[in-house]
């Protein structure tokens, strides 16, 4: 019978995905966003000379690339992962129990988004409007950011259970899937 399926409100028995999720993403998304247009202004109302400084330091072409290939899909895919997956392992190392691991925590979390956010905002900053056909996929590549800040920010108070990290796992992984699709075939293409 139906019956026996119902739960209370606040029974989270079978909850796949950190409480609050969605809040904490929005805040960090908005966050990242508001980081990387930050730099990107920053580098934008410098000199002629900086903004030639920087593009030099990103040594971007801005060429077409090649034909889209499913290998391509692949390797971002597989290079992004890690990178922004890394912050679920907090919890599982402890850092909800110490208030002392937990700023430090914090503080590499913070550092790399800012090391995230640094080169696009720098490059959005000295490129201008001819880099935007190159980055259609940074909004989905940003969503991932924040869900791996997420993965830390949701397990600052208590760890997450496994179902929960591996729900939020899964739905970065899938961000970043898109993210990948839409850089190979979204780009221009020669």
């Amino acid at each position: 019978m139906a019956a026996a399926e119902l739960r209370q409100p606040g029974d989270t028995r079978r909850r796949r995905l950190p409480a609050g999720l969605a809040k904490t993403w929005l805040c960090a998304y908005a966050g990242i966003w508001t980081l990387t247009l930050v730099l990107a202004a920053g580098a934008a109302v410098g000199t002629v000379g900086v903004r030639a400084s920087v593009r030099h330091l990103l040594g971007l072409t801005l060429e077409p690339d090649p034909a889209p290939q499913l290998g391509h899909v692949l390797d971002l895919a597989a290079h992004n992962i890690p990178i922004v997956s890394w912050p679920l392992l907090l919890g599982v190392m402890g850092g909800h129990r110490s208030r002392l691991i937990r700023g430090f925590f914090d503080a590499m979390v913070g550092a790399w988004v800012f090391a995230n956010a640094l080169p696009v905002g720098a490059a959005l900053g000295a490129y201008g409007t001819f880099l935007l056909p190159y980055v259609p996929q940074l909004p989905l590549e940003w969503g991932g950011l924040a869900l791996g800040a997420c993965g830390w920010l949701a397990q600052r108070r208590e760890a997450l259970s496994l179902r929960e990290a591996l729900g939020l796992f899964a739905l970065i992984v899938g961000v970043l899937v898109c993210a990948a699709v839409v850089e190979t075939v979204a780009v221009p293409h020669r």
